[in-house]
This record gives structure tokens, C-alpha cells and sequence, in this order.
């Protein structure tokens, strides 16, 4: 397999997660109304935590799983889960068995999404390895341009039943295009699954401050976006009255991240991903405070177009920053990919989603709990990126960090 179809293969891969949120997001209103929710009630965010957090806790299962039996079983399984939560939430009577299946939908998107940072740590490093995951992340983002409209294509065929079966497809396709994919841990490199080898290898991940610090920057840097996630139908719906165009926003904003990451992993190439990372963040935070000001000054509502044009460059500018943390957090890791994937991503996107549920229930009828997450989240990654970047105190030498005794 040559390097740009792996490269599409892990963006669709690392896409399925995507998929599982922004294909529902036009559906939320017709979705309270079937289900006999208030029509501008925030509990709708919940199929959006709930999702979340099944994603960020079962990735501590798939890591040591796939450490031991390899990358495609255990990534064949998550999407066999993936596929069971899909067809839950679709058949869903009540809102409460909707968020279970949510639940469970995630629990299934938790294997594609450890795997496909595994695989590439498996088959790259360094500044290298910041490159693919940040090329994997600007193809990964024609997901939300395009999921959002064809979530409401699928709503005006049918209802939102149709659109939170429609991923089941998706899962299909990829099952078959992964029978191209090779095993990228062979046998000889697989750890025995016992409790004392993964508890060694989850020790290890929190004793490598490079890796601890870049992953804590991850999850405040996610949990500003998850509650964008989660809000921004209701935000364009009841603060602006765009709920009938925000799939074509989203996919606009969603396209233009996807280019600004694409010419940022450019200059990962040139320059490097730390120094892409040092002068990133400063500028996000500095923007991130500056719309914060703005809704303050304006109890709640800037002006539309200047909101969306901000959050739109702010968005672009974490997402291109995120994967080149996520690659600076398991460089140090080597053999413990798949364990140390699945602690990054169960941290940084539970602790992002529980981060973001705290923003969801403040927000009615203002954009200023969004815009503050942004600001003090933001201020927060940046203060453990630089952590992260401080040398290893010097008994950290003694020995690679994932080394087996």
C-alpha cells in the first residue's frame, strides 16, 4: 500500500468518528420533536457527550487488545460495535435508549479512533510522523464538511431515523477497503495481555512528561471544540435564526480547516511540528480572548458573519494543532503504541467531553459560555504544551520510557 492511500485509509479510519456526530447535527431539532423533547432544549447535547465519553472509555480496552493480537482484529471489532450503536440509535423509542445507543455507538468508534493513531505511530516518527497524522487530519476534515449535508439530504428523504442509520453504510465500505490494509505490528512485537504489562505501559505514558503534558493540551484544546459540537445547531438555530443553513456553514467552516491543516503540515515539513506548535497556540489563545470580549460587549450575540469568521480560524488553527500534539505525546512510546493511544485518546476526549458538558448546560440564548471555554480552555492546553516541552528531569535517562525490564 503506497503512502497516500494509507494516508486516506487512516483519514477514513480516523473519519468514522467524525461521521458518528456531524451527520446527526442537522437532525436535532427534528429529533426533539419526535422524541417529545422541549423544541429548543439543551438535553439534545447529551447524544453528543454520551457519544464522547463511550469514545474516550472503552479506548482503555482496544489499547492492550490491539498490543496483543494486532491492529485489524481488534480495529474489525470496534467497527462491528460502531454498526450495533448506529442501528440503536435509529430504532431508538425514547429518548433514554437513544443516548444508551449513543453510548455504545462511541464504545464502537473508540476502536477506529485508537487505531488509526497505532497504526501510523507503528510506521512512522518524529517530525515525520506529525506530517502524516496532520495530511490525516486535513483529508479527515472533508468528514465534517461533507457529513452535515448529507445528513440533511438523507432528512429530507426521510426522517432522522434515516440519518442516524445512513453510517451503517459507511462501516460496510470500510470493512471491505481494510482487507488492503497490512498488519503493522507483527508478531514478534505483540505484549502478553496481562494486567502487570498493561498497568507497566499506562505508568509509562504518565511518567513521560512530553507525553502527560501533550496529552492534557489535547484535552482542554478538545473540550472547547466539543462544546461547539454540541451547541452550534442551537447556537445558529435559536441565537441567530440559521437553523435552516447551518449544514452549509458547517460545511464551509469545515472545509476551510481542512485546508489550513493541509498547508500547515507543509510547514511541519519545513520548519518542524514544535515550532509550528509554539507559534500556534499564542495566536489561538490571543483570538480565543479576543471573542470573548466581543460577546461580553455584546450581552451574548456578536455580529453573525464576524462570529463565524473568528471561530472559523480558530477551529482551523486547533485542528491543525492537534495531531502534531498528538504526535509529540506518543513519540516517546514506541512498542506501547496501542496502549499509549488509547490512554492519550481516553483522556483527552473524556476528560474534553466532560470539559464541554460543563459549557453545554450554561449555554441559552448567548454565545459567551462558548467563547469563554475557548478563551480559559485555550489558556490552559497552552500552559501543558509548554510544560510538556520542559526537559525530563535527569533520571528519566536511565532508560526509554516503554522499556521492557
Amino acid at each position: 500500500m503506497g503512502e497516500r492511500e494509507l494516508i486516506g485509509m487512516l483519514a477514513a479510519i480516523s473519519a468514522t468518528t467524525a461521521l458518528g456526530i456531524d451527520m446527526a447535527l442537522p437532525a436535532f431539532t427534528d429529533l426533539r420533536i419526535g422524541l417529545g423533547l422541549d423544541p429548543e432544549s439543551p438535553r439534545i447535547a447529551l447524544t453528543v457527550t454520551l457519544y464522547l465519553l463511550g469514545l474516550a472509555s472503552a479506548q482503555l480496552v482496544y489499547g492492550p487488545f490491539a498490543d496483543r493480537f494486532g491492529r485489524k482484529p481488534v480495529l474489525y471489532a470496534g467497527l462491528g460495535l460502531y454498526t450495533l450503536g448506529a442501528l440503536g440509535s435509529a430504532l431508538a423509542p425514547t429518548f433514554g435508549v437513544l443516548v444508551v445507543s449513543r453510548f455504545i455507538w462511541g464504545v464502537g468508534a473508540a476502536g477506529p479512533r485508537a487505531l488509526s493513531l497505532a497504526i501510523g505511530r507503528d510506521l512512522y516518527g518524529g517530525d515525520q510522523l506529525a506530517r502524516i497524522l496532520a495530511v490525516v487530519a486535513s483529508v479527515f476534515m472533508i468528514v465534517p464538511a461533507l457529513a452535515p449535508l448529507i445528513g440533511q439530504g438523507v432528512l429530507a428523504l426521510g426522517s432522522w431515523r434515516w440519518v442516524m442509520g445512513a453510517p451503517m453504510v459507511v462501516t460496510v465500505a470500510l470493512i471491505l477497503w481494510l482487507t488492503r490494509l497490512p498488519e503493522s505490528l507483527p508478531p514478534e512485537r505483540r505484549r502478553p495481555l496481562t494486567l502487570n504489562r498493561t498497568r507497566t505501559a499506562v505508568v509509562a505514558v504518565f511518567s513521560s512528561r512530553l507525553t502527560i503534558g501533550s496529552a492534557l493540551a489535547v484535552m482542554f484544546d478538545f473540550g472547547s471544540f466539543a462544546a461547539f459540537l454540541g451547541s452550534s445547531q442551537l447556537l445558529f438555530d435559536d441565537i441567530y435564526g440559521r437553523g435552516d443553513q447551518f449544514a452549509f456553514y458547517f460545511a464551509g467552516m469545515s472545509l476551510v480547516m481542512g485546508l489550513v491543516v493541509f498547508l500547515g503540515s507543509r510547514q511541519v515539513r519545513r520548519v518542524g511540528a514544535d515550532r509550528v506548535i509554539v507559534v500556534t497556540l499564542p495566536l489561538t489563545l490571543v483570538l480565543a480572548v479576543a471573542v470573548a470580549v466581543w460577546s461580553w460587549q455584546t450581552d451574548g450575540q456578536p455580529g453573525f458573519y464576524g462570529w463565524v469568521a473568528l471561530l472559523t480560524v480558530i477551529n482551523s488553527l486547533r485542528t491543525l494543532v492537534n495531531p502534531l500534539l498528538q504526535a509529540q505525546a506518543m513519540e516517546p512510546m514506541g512498542d506501547l503504541a496501542g496502549t499509549a493511544s488509547a490512554v492519550i485518546g481516553t483522556l483527552s476526549l473524556g476528560g474534553g467531553a466532560l470539559l464541554a458538558s460543563l459549557v453545554d448546560r450554561s449555554i441559552a440564548g448567548s454565545v459567551t459560555p462558548l467563547a469563554l471555554a475557548y478563551a480559559g480552555y485555550g489558556a490552559l492546553s497552552l500552559g501543558f504544551a509548554l510544560w510538556a516541552r520542559r526537559p525530563e528531569p535527569a533520571a528519566s535517562d536511565s532508560a526509554p520510557v516503554g522499556a521492557e525490564s
